[in-house]
This record gives structure tokens, sequence and C-alpha cells, in this order.
């Protein structure tokens, strides 16, 4: 069965991913490239990603309104995966990391 996502539960999902990726206030590459991987492996999700990237580093996005798009349990527990994959991409998760895949 595959799962069709919604635009908005695709800006979602990356708005998370993008969350997970600044959660500990760092910047790396590695992180980076995995939010670009999981960007382009949305089909047909011609997503403002500029905008998205703007609205988590204003913190304009909050994590409950976020999460508060995902109704289906697939789309949250898909959130969560992914936001790990960001989190563990540069290698390992450090404390910060770990508060906000605990919020999450």
């Amino acid at each position: 069965m595959t799962m069709h996502l919604t635009k908005p539960e695709q800006e979602a999902l990356l708005t998370l991913a993008l969350m997970a990726a600044f959660a500990d206030g760092g910047k790396s590459d590695v992180e980076r490239a995995e939010v670009k991987r999981i960007t382009e492996s949305f089909q047909g999700g011609d997503l403002n990603t500029s905008a998205l990237y703007q609205r988590v580093l204003l913190r304009q996005a909050t994590l409950a309104g976020t999460v508060a798009l995902l109704a289906a349990p697939a789309t949250r527990q898909l959130a969560y995966e992914m936001a790990v994959c960001v989190c563990e991409a540069d290698g390992t998760i450090n404390e910060a990391e770990q508060r906000f895949l605990a919020e999450l």
C-alpha cells in the first residue's frame, strides 16, 4: 500500500525535518543533505522550501502546530522517523536533538 501525502502533510513533514536539523542550533552539511533527500522523495510536491526554511528559522512554525497537521498515525510515525534520520545524519544524536525527538 502506498501512502499518498497531501501538500500540507508534505509541508508539515519537511518542516519537522528542518526543525530536527536545527534542533541543536548547529549547521550540518550532512543534515542538510538528508533534508534535501527527504524533499526530493515527495512526488509532485512543488514545495516552497525557502518559505519553509524561513518559517522554521524565524520560529514562526511551532512543533505542536505542525504535528497537528498530521492526523493519521502513519504520517506521525513517518514524521518521527524522518526527524530521527536527520538527527542521525551526522553520526550522532546530541542532547538537544534527543530533547527535540522526545518532544516530537
